[in-house]
């Protein structure tokens, strides 16, 4: 395993204003972080200037930005949209699906091979697993020829649908993504586990490790101290309510090799800035400690 932190560790600001990611990079290699998850979730939103025509430049700033450092790139995580959305237009469904596939070329850019994604499901389905299955099949496909010529996989993540209950998402457990991944049948696609979503769905995270088995080949790793309120979740571990020493002890187990990538972008999303360089310290100790497990 690969200690790593998403680029979100530092981002959003107590005043409203963004971190570049150069500087998140800086501040957090200052603190021993040498591998990044790129996540879009951030840099998707009216700030970034991966939505415009700039892109290509800024993404090869904070590759020239990682160099400098020393630092390296590792899982990261793709645009995401409903693709299943009956509601999408031909023209909103071709913009989003632009966004996912540049996502894709900027990670490639910063060196990464693996990009975790999201699965989709079809609401408006009697047969709601069945056609969500086959019709996120038949989008994976097209995607993943995409990743490949980039030499690149993929990972899905598995989904949380607790606040929208009695409503329910696909690949919600841990059978839904096996089974997706194995009748997909290609190695250069798996899954992405979120102990997080794990925990708030009242999984058991070493059941649901040891039955994905090798078919892991990434994670998000945070902690939460509610099931409803967003503002308590994505902490770092240790700060809410997961087991951890159960899952260091199982990943080791499964042989799990790849990527450790904090997603706890409300861990220090409060704090002042003078603040940032002892919280991100914390975290790589925090991370350090688990990984000694």
């Amino acid at each position: 395993m690969k200690l790593a932190t998403s680029t979100n560790i530092v981002c959003d600001r107590p005043d409203g204003s963004v971190f570049s990611l150069p500087k998140t990079l800086e501040l957090a290699s200052q603190a021993g972080f040498k591998r990044f998850d790129m996540n879009f979730w951030d840099w998707a939103l009216p700030h970034s200037p991966f939505l415009t025509d700039e892109w290509e430049k800024w993404i090869h700033e904070v590759a020239n930005s990682a160099a400098k450092l020393g630092v390296e790139f590792g899982q990261c995580h793709s645009y995401t949209f409903n693709f299943l959305n009956p509601n999408l237009s031909e023209e909103e469904y071709n913009y989003h699906q632009m966004l996912t596939k540049r996502s894709l070329e900027c990670c490639s850019i910063l060196g990464s091979k693996l990009c975790v994604t999201h699965p989709d499901t079809d609401f408006q389905a009697m047969d709601l697993v069945k056609s969500s299955k086959a019709k996120n099949i038949e989008y994976f496909k097209g995607l993943l020829e995409y990743a490949s010529s980039f030499n690149m996989s993929l990972a899905l993540e598995n989904m949380c649908d607790f606040s929208i209950a009695p409503k329910r998402k696909y690949c919600a457990t841990p059978e839904e993504l096996v089974d997706f991944v194995d009748e997909f049948n290609d190695s250069r696609i798996g899954i992405c586990w979120d102990f997080e979503h794990a925990d708030i769905m009242k999984q058991d995270q070493r059941k649901s490790l040891l039955y994905m088995g090798n078919r892991l080949k990434a994670t998000h790793v945070s902690d939460t101290h509610s099931s409803t309120d967003t503002d308590l979740m994505h902490v770092m571990p240790l700060f809410g309510t997961v087991e951890w020493k159960e899952v260091m002890r199982t990943l080791r187990e499964i042989n799990y090799k790849g990527d450790f990538s904090f997603e706890a972008h409300n861990y220090a999303n409060r704090l002042p800035d003078e603040l940032l360089p002892a919280a991100l310290r914390l975290s790589y100790e925090i991370g350090k400690y688990l990984m000694k497990l």
